[in-house]
């Protein structure tokens, strides 16, 4: 609304000065409560668990596809995952990051089943192997889970996987023992 107010304005004009300023303040007030809510989320997830397992995104190849752009842009993951990372470090918190290239939402937790006819607009799908029927969110979150923690446990990779985010500090936070 504001935006189409700018545009009809004449350029050079008083009221284009105007309008533009209260764009400006309506930009600022959306992006203090983006930021505000992150601080939030981002302080609750790192006190309330001693690892957080995240994967990585392909953020500039999502922002390709017309239809996922303004919802990805919008978001603004890069400064969560920011967040997440300096609130890790300061109260002694592990970061566990999988690849982008894991199959997180196409495997099967359950049985280790690969559907590879899986697309993005499937929300739900049925696993033809366990007959398990799997929200595709949830069943993401317990495989990055799984990755994160075969990553921490496979000998030789403990060093890296806590190192991630706590380079300097990874001996001395330490790694949290999964059971």
């Amino acid at each position: 609304m504001l935006q189409k107010r700018v545009t009809r304005k004449v350029k050079g004009s008083k009221n284009r000065k105007k309008a533009v300023k209260k764009l400006a303040k309506q930009h600022q007030l959306v992006s203090n409560q983006r930021n505000n809510f992150q601080h939030k989320v981002s302080l609750s997830l790192i006190r309330e668990n001693q690892a957080v397992a995240i994967e990585t995104l392909n953020i500039k190849g999502m922002i390709k596809n017309h239809k996922l752009d303004q919802t990805v842009a919008d978001s603004a993951w890069y400064s969560f995952v920011t967040k997440l990372e300096y609130k890790a470090q300061w109260f002694g918190k592990t970061i566990l990051k999988i690849g982008m290239f894991e199959p997180s939402s196409k495997n099967c937790h359950v049985c280790g089943y690969h559907n590879s006819e899986l697309t993005l607009k499937d929300r739900e799908w049925f696993c033809p192997s366990c007959n398990t029927n799997h929200d595709r969110d949830i069943n993401a979150a317990i495989n990055i889970k799984q990755f994160a923690i075969n990553n921490l446990i496979t000998s030789g990779t403990e060093g890296r996987a806590c190192g991630v985010i706590l380079k300097r500090e990874s001996r001395e936070a330490g790694c949290p023992s999964f059971q």
